[in-house]
């Protein structure tokens, strides 16, 4: 539980403050709680709203909130995808106004849904009450929730980003620590002193590299509760490329650099990561996707087939200083 702050004796100055309409209730934020729920609810509104996009500004904002209410649970709403498709069409290029009431009660359910489900994870439930979250959510769709300063608004949040993100992390750690304990009982397993575990799925016939080496390969990468974060059997195909993937083993995670040449050209391999021989506490930033592809203090798995290595150059052109950033 943080601690009060300046921030929260802002809040408890602003609380008796109306917000909207003359006919509606003021928001009263007694609590650390209120504020935060409210600003989470706010912060949320802002995603649907903050683009100011003509197809979403088009739909009736208390619909939506209506929606967001009624699904603050663990419900998918499943027939929400196929409404929303109507209304914007496949690709969000169309407006189908028949759509438009249905659709904006289902913007608003799918957000409580995700809203709900993020929050239960990091195990901020507690935290929260989802009636003041629903009226900050309502007054960010109109774009009344100045009550709380965007400055303070900011600084509120960001503070409960640091409490989640700590039970992300340890919640990152216990499940790798489960996938690598179940890894350690497969039959025939490699266990390392380091933590990596190396299980042969297909052996292979040729020589292996060497921890300078360019190797080939074709891999699939995997989180510890097993869902695919990448593969290059799939950008093959959404490339159109037929070559596998062509790598430094002197520019990749420390657990490759240690387990390739353990592996024999033409096999294949699951190969368990620990976090600290992985991306460590950083993890991968995609800047991209502007997302973290691999969370800080994730242990990972891989599915790798050595197909050919060779001498550092021959498959990947060595970066000169200059390419490298260096003087």
């Amino acid at each position: 539980m943080m601690k009060y702050s300046l921030i929260f004796i802002v809040l408890l100055s602003l609380w008796s403050c109306s917000n909207g309409s003359k006919n509606e209730a003021p928001v009263v934020l007694n609590t650390y709680k209120d504020s935060l729920s409210y600003v989470l609810g706010a912060i949320n509104a802002q995603s649907i709203v903050g683009a100011n996009d003509p197809k979403i500004m088009k739909l009736d904002m208390e619909l939506i909130a209506k929606g967001f209410e009624d699904n603050l649970n663990e419900k998918m709403p499943s027939d929400c995808e196929a409404t929303l498709k109507k209304l914007f069409g496949p690709y969000f290029q169309d407006f189908d106004s028949s759509y438009s009431a249905p659709g904006a009660e289902c913007l608003g359910r799918l957000t409580a849904f995700s809203f709900y489900r993020e929050m239960k994870d990091v195990e901020a439930l507690p935290k929260i009450d989802l009636k003041m979250t629903v009226q900050g959510f309502r007054h960010g769709l109109l774009k009344k929730d100045s009550v709380i300063p965007e400055a303070v608004q900011k600084q509120l949040f960001s503070g409960f980003i640091k409490e989640v993100e700590k039970v992300m992390y340890r919640k990152n750690q216990e499940q790798g620590e489960v996938m690598l304990a179940e890894a350690a009982k497969l039959k025939g397993v490699q266990l390392f002193e380091n933590g990596i575990i190396l299980q042969q799925l297909k052996p292979g016939s040729g020589g292996s590299p060497s921890s300078t080496d360019d190797v080939k390969i074709e891999y699939i990468l995997l989180n510890a509760k097993g869902d695919t974060l990448q593969s290059s059997y799939d950008m093959k195909k959404m490339t159109g490329t037929k070559d596998p993937v062509s790598l430094s083993l002197q520019a990749v995670i420390p657990a490759w650099t240690y387990a390739l040449p353990k592996m024999k050209k033409g096999g294949t391999y699951k190969l368990f990561v620990p976090w600290k021989q992985a991306y460590g506490e950083q993890g991968m930033y995609n800047p991209q996707t502007q997302s973290m592809d691999i969370k800080p203090y994730e242990s990972l798995c891989f599915v790798i087939e050595l197909i050919d290595y060779a001498k550092a150059g021959t498959f990947v052109k060595p970066q000169t200083q200059a390419e490298m950033g260096m003087p």
